[in-house]
């Protein structure tokens, strides 16, 4: 299938959503995990944003730490409550995610805002972080690092095998969006990628609601 976008992006996930599973969870993102860790009590209530297949609701669970997940893919979701039967998985969009405010302790945003097409729906994504979560709480934010000109491209890597779409950031785009939404940085971390993909860097942005 050809992908051009966010909504083509989508129905590829949903179309390969088994295969794309297999090889996520062959890799943790362990030194992520820990960093969001060290910033969010024990009895904090995690919301999974792009949840995929639930390798991190799965990583969670198995820590005793309450977690939702949501993504907008149902392939995807169809997996995560397959591997993860006591968790819960809401399929809805980000742009006006189905909770009250101030619901969440912690968001976790894994690679979440990598296939929204515009700057003003990543804007928008991150304000309904900001309202979902209580005060104080923590958000983690990974994107796909700006390495060239392009900001945003459709490519095939090795771990899908196939084209999806993709918005890239820079530290200091990603870092003003986030002052932007409310939020108080505490790191701002480029990183190498989990699958070892030369070619892919990730920011990692922890931040605090303030």
């Amino acid at each position: 299938m050809k992908v051009e976008g966010f909504k083509d992006t989508i129905d590829w996930y949903d179309n390969n959503s088994e295969q794309y599973a297999k090889g996520l969870y062959e890799v943790s993102p362990t030194a992520s995990i820990q960093a969001f860790l060290e910033h969010i009590p024990q009895d904090a209530y995690v919301l999974e944003a792009g949840c995929g297949p639930g390798r991190e609701s799965k990583i969670f669970h198995e820590k005793g730490i309450k977690t939702v997940g949501i993504d907008m893919s149902e392939g995807l979701l169809e997996v995560a409550r397959k591997m993860n039967p006591e968790t819960e998985f809401v399929k809805g969009n980000f742009l006006e995610l189905p909770f009250p405010d101030a619901t969440f302790g912690a968001v976790w945003a894994h690679a979440s805002l990598v296939h929204l097409e515009t700057i003003e729906d990543a804007k928008k994504a991150l304000e309904e972080f900001h309202r979902v979560l209580k005060s104080g709480g923590t958000l983690l934010v990974k994107v796909k690092a700006q390495t060239g000109e392009d900001k945003t491209a459709v490519v095939t890597d090795t771990l899908s095998k196939h084209d999806r779409f993709f918005r890239y950031y820079t530290p200091e785009n990603m870092e003003a969006l986030l002052i932007e939404a409310g939020f108080e940085i505490i790191s701002n971390t480029m990183l190498e990628d989990d699958h070892g993909r030369s070619e892919v860097k990730w920011i990692q942005v922890i931040v605090k609601k303030l």
